[in-house]
């Protein structure tokens, strides 16, 4: 084999690895992204409840409040997918929700990650 042919498979399978990098890249970005907004969202969830259950509030409201965090953080979550339970002292409230890891240039489906919450009243010690 030539030595000019060799060189040129050469670049064909780096560019190839450089590919594949760059693929893996964009899947991780999207991972973090929505595992730390999950995060972020998981102890905002737990300073609603504490609040709502100190103050009464009506469940439409802690409701409310936790869509337009889940919105704020650019995750899928609906109103059915929020369950509240009790009120005051036995306030509980879960949140299941499943949010896709893209490929942000394809904007296909790639790996679909299931989130559970479940976060209760906790009274003054």
């Amino acid at each position: 084999m030539p030595k000019d042919e060799r060189s040129q498979r050469k670049r064909i399978v780096l560019l190839l690895w450089i590919l594949v990098a760059i693929f893996y890249f964009y899947i991780s970005y999207d991972y973090v992204r929505i595992t730390m907004s999950d995060r972020q969202f998981s102890d905002y969830l737990q300073h609603v409840v504490q609040i709502a259950g100190t103050e009464r509030r009506p469940a439409q409201e802690i409701r409310a409040l936790i869509l337009v965090k889940a919105e704020q953080l650019g995750l899928p979550v609906r109103g059915d997918q929020i369950y509240i339970s009790g009120g005051g002292d036995s306030l509980n409230v879960a949140v299941n929700y499943d949010a896709d890891i893209e490929i942000p240039i394809l904007q296909r489906q790639i790996i679909p990650k299931h989130f559970e919450h479940k976060a209760k009243y906790e009274g003054p010690r």
